[in-house]
C-alpha cells in the first residue's frame, strides 16, 4: 500500500457517522424544522386541503426532499472531513424554505382558491410555484453570486423580512394573544430561552419544552370544558404514505399559476442568494464547502419535491455555527432527514396537531421570523436603516389587502363593489398597486434608497428605470379589479402611469448624478494652511 493510500484509509477510519454532539444537533435542526410541518398541515385548510390530502400527497413530497438534502449534505460533510484530516466539519443545515410557505400560501395559493375554490387547481399552482423556483435555484446556481456581489445587502434581505414581518409574525402574534391561557406560557418560554441562550437541563431542546407545556395546557383546559380539540374524526389515520410522482405537463399548462411569475421568480431568486450568504456564514465558521454542487443540491431537492407534489421548496438554513458549536457533525443531518421522512409517510403529523394546538408552536416560528426583521437591521450599514424600513412597506401593504379583502368577503360583498366607497379614509387603489409584486418592489425602492444614501445616484437610477421596465410589464403594480377578484395584468404597457413615473424619476437621478459630478470637479483645492486652519 502507497504513503498516499495509507494516508487515505487512515483519514477515513477516522471519520465518523455519528458522535456525541450529533445528538443535540439534531434536536435543535428537527425542532427549527418540525414546525414547518405543522404550518403546511395547519394551513392546509386555506387553500382547501384536507388533512387527508396533505398526509398522502403533500407531506411524503417534502419529506423526500429533506431525506434527499440531509443525506447529500452529510455525505458533503464527511468528504470534506476526509479531504481535510478534520474531525470538527459539520453539515450544512436544511429543510423547508419557511418565508416560501407563507408567500407561496398567502401571496399565491390562497388567492387562487378564494377565487377558485377549486383545490385541485390551487395544489397545480403550487407545484408549479415550486417547480420554478428549483429551476431559478439549480440555474442561479451558476450566476447568482455576482448579483449577490453588486446589490444592496438593504435590497436583499428587505423582501424576506417584510414576509417574515407580515406573515410570519403579525397573524400569529394575535393568535397567542387571542388564546393566552393556552399559548401565552409556551411564548414566554421560547422567547426566554432563544433570547437569553440559556440550555435546560440534559440539553434538551426549548422547543420540546414549549410543547410539551402546550399538550398539558390544552389537556387541562380540555378537562375544564374551557378549550376544545379538533374533531379527531377530520384527522388522517396513521398509516404508511409513499410518495408519488404527479405529471409535471399538467401544472405547467396552467395559465392560472403563471400569473404569480413575478412573485415566484423573485422570491426563487432571493431565496437563492440567501443560500450563498449561509455558504459564506459556513465558510466563516471553517466549513469551507464548493458553492455550486451545494447550491445545486438545494436547487434539485425543490425540483424533486415538486414532481412528486410538494409546493414548498427547500433551502440551507441559517444557524451552522451553533449546531457546530452543539458537537453536531454530520450524523445529525441524517438523524433529522430520517426522522422526518419517517413522520411525513406515517401520517402522524396531522395528529401532533390535534393535541399541540398551531397558536402553542406559532410563537417557534415567529422567532425565526423577528430574527429574519433584525437580520434586515443589523446586517447593513446604519445609513441604510430607513432603506429597510421602506422595503418593508410593500410586503406590509400585501398582508394589510388580506385582511381589507378578507373583512369584506365576510361582509357578503367585495372589493370591486366597495373600493370607490373607502374615498381618502383608505387609499385601496394604491394599497393594491403597492401589493402587486411586493416583492420586486421591495428589493427596487430598498436598493435605490440605499444607493441615494450613500450619494450613488448613478446605480440608483438603474434601479429606478428597471421599475419602470418592470411596471411597463405588468410585473409590478399592475392590476384589474373585477368582481370576482383583482386580476394581475402582466402585458404590454399594462401600468404606463408607473413606467412613466419611474422612467421620469431614473432621469432625475442621473441629473442628480451629473450634478456632484460637476459640483466635485470645480470645487475649488484646498491649500495645506486652508486645510490646518
Amino acid at each position: 500500500m502507497s504513503v498516499v493510500a495509507a494516508s487515505e484509509a487512515l483519514g477515513q477510519s477516522k471519520v465518523k457517522w455519528f458522535v456525541t454532539g450529533d445528538l443535540d444537533g439534531y434536536f435543535a435542526l428537527f425542532f427549527s424544522g418540525f414546525p414547518d410541518l405543522l404550518l403546511i398541515v395547519g394551513l392546509g385548510p386555506l387553500c382547501g386541503f384536507t388533512s387527508d390530502f396533505v398526509t398522502q400527497r403533500i407531506l411524503p413530497a417534502v419529506a423526500l426532499s429533506i431525506l434527499t438534502g440531509n443525506l447529500f449534505y452529510a455525505w458533503q460533510a464527511r468528504k470534506l472531513a476526509q479531504k481535510t484530516r478534520r474531525s470538527d466539519v459539520t453539515a450544512i443545515p436544511f429543510g423547508v424554505n419557511t418565508p416560501t410557505i407563507f408567500a407561496y400560501i398567502f401571496l399565491i395559493m390562497v388567492p387562487v382558491f378564494n377565487r377558485t375554490k377549486d383545490p385541485e387547481l390551487t395544489w397545480q399552482v403550487g407545484m408549479l410555484c415550486c417547480f420554478l423556483s428549483g429551476i431559478v435555484q439549480t440555474v442561479g446556481s451558476f450566476c447568482t453570486d455576482w448579483l449577490r456581489r453588486t446589490t444592496p445587502r438593504a435590497a436583499l434581505l428587505c423582501p424576506l423580512a417584510g414576509i417574515a414581518l407580515a406573515f410570519l409574525c403579525l397573524g400569529f402574534v394575535f393568535q397567542i394573544f387571542q388564546n393566552p391561557v393556552l399559548a401565552l406560557l409556551p411564548a414566554v418560554i421560547i422567547l426566554t430561552f432563544y433570547s437569553s441562550q440559556l440550555r435546560l437541563p440534559g440539553r434538551l431542546p426549548a422547543a420540546l419544552l414549549c410543547m410539551v407545556v402546550g399538550i398539558f395546557a390544552a389537556l387541562i383546559l380540555q378537562a375544564l370544558n374551557l378549550y376544545h380539540l379538533p374533531d379527531a374524526q377530520a384527522i388522517t389515520s396513521p398509516g404508511f404514505y409513499l410518495p408519488k410522482p404527479v405529471n409535471v405537463w399538467d401544472f405547467l399548462r396552467r395559465g392560472e399559476g403563471w400569473k404569480y411569475l413575478p412573485i415566484i421568480f423573485s422570491m426563487s431568486l432571493l431565496d437563492t442568494i440567501v443560500s450563498l450568504q449561509v455558504l459564506e456564514s459556513v465558510k466563516v465558521a471553517g466549513d469551507d464547502y464548493p458553492t455550486r454542487p451545494s447550491l445545486l443540491m438545494n436547487g434539485m431537492a425543490t425540483l424533486g419535491a415538486a414532481v412528486f407534489g410538494s409546493a414548498f421548496p427547500t433551502t440551507l438554513y441559517f444557524g451552522h455555527m451553533a449546531h457546530k458549536s452543539f458537537g453536531a457533525r454530520a450524523g445529525y443531518s441524517v438523524l433529522n432527514g430520517a426522522t422526518t421522512m419517517l413522520i411525513c409517510l406515517t401520517g402522524v403529523v396531522p395528529l401532533v396537531l390535534h393535541f399541540v394546538p398551531l397558536a402553542v408552536v406559532a410563537i417557534i416560528v415567529i422567532w425565526f421570523g423577528l430574527a429574519m426583521v433584525g437580520q434586515a437591521f443589523t446586517e447593513v450599514p446604519k445609513s441604510h436603516a430607513i432603506a429597510v424600513c421602506f422595503g418593508l412597506i410593500p410586503m406590509l401593504a400585501s398582508w394589510a389587502l388580506e385582511l381589507v379583502d378578507l373583512g369584506v368577503r365576510k361582509g357578503g360583498s367585495s372589493l370591486f363593489e366597495v373600493a370607490n366607497s373607502f374615498g381618502e379614509e383608505l387609499p385601496i387603489y394604491g394599497l393594491i398597486a403597492i401589493s402587486q409584486g411586493a416583492v420586486l418592489t421591495s428589493m427596487l425602492w430598498a436598493a435605490a434608497l440605499a444607493f441615494t444614501t450613500d450619494r450613488r445616484f448613478l446605480n440608483a437610477a438603474v434601479w429606478i428605470f428597471a421599475g419602470g421596465l418592470l411596471s411597463f410589464f405588468g410585473f409590478i403594480h399592475a392590476f384589474q379589479l373585477t368582481p370576482q377578484r383583482i386580476d394581475t395584468k402582466i402585458g404590454w404597457c399594462a401600468a404606463p402611469d408607473f413606467a412613466v413615473s419611474y422612467s421620469l424619476g431614473a432621469i432625475f437621478l442621473v441629473l442628480c448624478h451629473l450634478f456632484t459630478r460637476r459640483a466635485k470637479s470645480i470645487a475649488p483645492v484646498e491649500t495645506p494652511q486652508e486645510v490646518l486652519q
